[in-house]
């Protein structure tokens, strides 16, 4: 008599959520720290600033009053070194979103059923700790070439402050990225953006002593509130700083909303 056979079938076990967006996050991990070329250009605009430029800017103007505080120019000059960090890594994030596009990983990735807010979010806390270490970094290096006058709560708001701009820049940035569909235009307007939020925002000097189309500018211009909140947080604390970081926080929730919603449109037309 011949066997009787069965087959039974059943659908593959899902992967646990935290397994799924940790393989995500390194994913993310292994893209933005093995393209050293990316990182080199991240990090080389911060250096040059803090090694260079604050140093012999400093030599040459002493000190300026900031809200009837004397500050030596070195001191008033670090927010806006970390906000160059902040928008030099978070164009590197960005830059990583088209890679994986020109390598077809991201063809790859979106053949498999993941979540676009996994994706998100890994690209999210990947992206947000590489501009956090860049800026940390040049932190650590500032507070080895020059004696900062800031006391235990000025370094608790430096480090907020510090944080919520890296995630709104961060944002920023990806939403930009994921939004424009060209490579050499994103690359253009990554570069250049560096230099005109830097130099339109308070960075080397003070809104009153900037000329009057640029206070206008700097009034819309995101890196205002980042430098300002840095700096106020520093120096006066949190009861300071709260306006810009609630913008930069506003910043960042809009910026991961229109990240979110283009990126499963872009998804659809890979």
């Amino acid at each position: 008599m011949a066997a009787k056979l069965t087959f039974a079938t059943a659908p593959p076990v899902a992967a646990p959520r935290a397994a799924d967006l940790a393989a995500v996050i390194y994913r993310e991990y292994a893209l933005l720290a093995r393209n050293r070329i990316n990182l080199i250009l991240s990090l080389a605009p911060m250096l040059v600033y803090l090694l260079l430029v604050n140093t012999s800017l400093s030599n040459l103007v002493g000190s300026i009053s900031y809200r009837g505080v004397e500050l030596r120019f070195a001191v008033f000059l670090l927010p806006m070194v970390l906000a160059m960090s902040i928008v030099s890594a978070s164009g590197t994030s960005g830059i990583a979103l088209f890679q994986e596009e020109l390598s077809g990983v991201a063809t790859q990735l979106w053949s498999y059923p993941m979540r676009r807010s996994r994706f998100l979010l890994g690209k999210l806390l990947a992206g947000v700790s590489l501009v956090l270490g860049q800026s940390l970094l040049a932190l650590g290096v500032a507070v080895l070439i020059f004696d900062l006058p800031f006391g235990l709560e000025g370094w608790a708001g430096l480090l907020v402050a510090l944080t919520l701009a890296a995630v709104a820049f961060n944002g920023l940035y990806l939403a930009a990225a994921i939004t424009i569909t060209d490579f050499q235009t994103f690359m253009v307007l990554s570069n250049v953006s560096i230099l005109v939020l830097v130099f339109s925002a308070p960075s080397m000097y003070t809104v009153d002593q900037m000329p009057v189309v640029l206070q206008w500018i700097s009034v819309v211009n995101p890196l205002t509130y980042a430098i300002n909140g840095m700096r106020d947080a520093a120096l006066f604390g949190f009861a300071d700083a709260w306006a810009d970081l609630l913008v930069l926080a506003v910043i960042a929730a809009v910026t991961y909303g229109v990240a979110g919603r283009a990126l499963l449109n872009r998804a659809r037309n890979l």
